[in-house]
């Protein structure tokens, strides 16, 4: 008997999922365990495997289409199974899916399901929009995003009236972007509201994990109070064990980089200062027994944190080969849902892109992340004479429910210490 599958929760803050591709098409039969369709997260792109054996009967939900969380996303079967005539239509996240519906005649049109990038929408009863089309459809059928977008980019909706794509008419959101790239008919924008693209402009709609990104990095600084705790740090003699280290190893094929010194140098400064490793949680402070540390990995659009679990139990080396393979699979989008989840602490390195300094928006519940610059050969003053010296500039940002001061910068602290004394990270 067909049943639906539904779009799965593949990520701790998954709110809705966009079909990446199908492996399987209609027709087409597969077996427990096998991978039928990539689905890109707000985290990353993960493999969506078959619960048991069946033949894809219908796709609801077509490459590059989004849908809500438990929103049915096709219907499987055994082979030659007839698809029942109310199976349920496509239920797109985007809100000008098959699922959208046209009000009847003298109806208020029902609220749309919300999604993530979608504001709240006016009601019948509710004053009409800046862009003068009226609130209750008046003849003029509109889906709700249309409206907020038409009306956030001064398009009067009137002049798309009998113009739109969607059921019976009603215009939808494709129908808006195709008027505002094209400048048709656009007054000025209400104060305050973002202005509609100009002439040659790209318009691209946000991936589910930039949407995340974007989200949550907001959230972050609106609601965690952070604070900034900056040093610079000597890294001649990091380097100068890196570079005997990977001599030491050049027949292995291993490699040690910076970064897993640092990360190494992190995880121990963390497990000394408890205070400065806790999380602040609906009121209460959770202490954390091991070092879970996220490495910021850009992407070429967007960012992912893989985690490293337990880097307080690992020497430099497992460190580098376990750093070196999470990064290669997080480009590659093969990170399985452990592993982009549970960080204690973030380290954000740049020093590749030739950074001065910056700060970084901590990654709740996380209450700290280091933010790592470039190292620069410096003329410094050394028991009375100038030398060269190679370095770092650091900033750790700290949320201030949880860690104080003071708490930052010994923990900043302890870190300089163990990279300036690098035989401290092979303890």
């Amino acid at each position: 008997m067909s049943e639906e599958l539904t779009m799965p929760r593949l990520s701790d803050t998954m709110e809705q999922g966009t079909i990446g591709r199908w492996l399987k098409r209609e027709g087409e039969s597969f077996h427990e365990g096998d991978v039928i369709a990539e689905i890109e997260t707000d985290k990353a792109t993960m493999d969506f495997q078959a619960y048991e054996d069946g033949t894809m009967l219908r796709i609801l939900v077509a490459d590059g289409e989004s849908a809500p969380l438990g929103a049915p996303i096709a219907i499987i079967g055994a082979e030659g199974e007839e698809v029942p005539d109310d199976a349920p239509a496509a239920a797109s996240a985007n809100g000008d899916g098959g699922a959208e519906k046209p009000a009847g005649e003298g109806e208020a049109a029902e609220p749309e399901p919300q999604t993530e990038e979608q504001a709240p929408v006016a009601t019948a009863t509710e004053a009409a929009p800046s862009n003068g089309a009226p609130a209750d459809g008046g003849g003029l059928r509109a889906s709700p995003i249309a409206r907020r977008m038409a009306d956030a980019g001064g398009l009067d909706l009137r002049t798309l009236a009998g113009k739109g794509t969607g059921p019976d008419g009603r215009i939808v959101k494709a129908d808006v972007e195709r008027a505002l790239a094209s400048g048709a008919n656009a007054g000025p924008a209400a104060p305050g509201t973002p202005q509609p693209p100009g002439e040659g402009d790209e318009v691209r709609e946000l991936t589910p994990m930039l949407k995340a990104v974007a989200r949550r990095m907001a959230e972050s600084k609106a609601s965690v109070p952070h604070f900034y705790v900056s040093s610079e740090i000597d890294m001649t003699r990091a380097l100068e064990l890196r570079a005997e280290l990977n001599e030491a190893l050049a027949d292995s094929g291993e490699k040690v980089s910076v970064n897993d010194l640092i990360v190494r140098a992190c995880a121990q400064a963390l497990l000394q200062h408890p205070q400065a490793h806790r999380s602040y949680v609906d009121g209460h402070h959770v202490y954390h027994a091991h070092a879970n540390i996220g490495i910021a990995v850009a992407l070429d659009d967007g960012l992912i944190v893989p985690v490293l679990r337990d880097a307080d139990s690992k020497g430099v080396r497992q460190l580098a080969v376990e750093i070196r393979d999470l990064v290669t699979r997080a480009r590659d989008g093969k990170l399985r849902q452990s592993e982009i989840e549970g960080g204690t602490f973030t380290v954000s390195n740049m020093g590749m892109f030739d950074v001065a300094a910056f700060s970084a928006i901590i990654n709740p519940p996380e209450s700290t992340i280091l933010a790592v610059s470039s190292t620069v050969e410096r003329a410094v003053v050394r028991d009375g004479a100038v030398v060269p010296r190679e370095i770092m500039s650091v900033t750790l940002s700290c949320d201030h429910r949880a860690c104080s001061g003071a708490d930052g910068a010994r923990l900043l602290q302890t870190v300089k210490r163990h990279l300036e004394a690098p035989t401290l990270l092979l303890a």
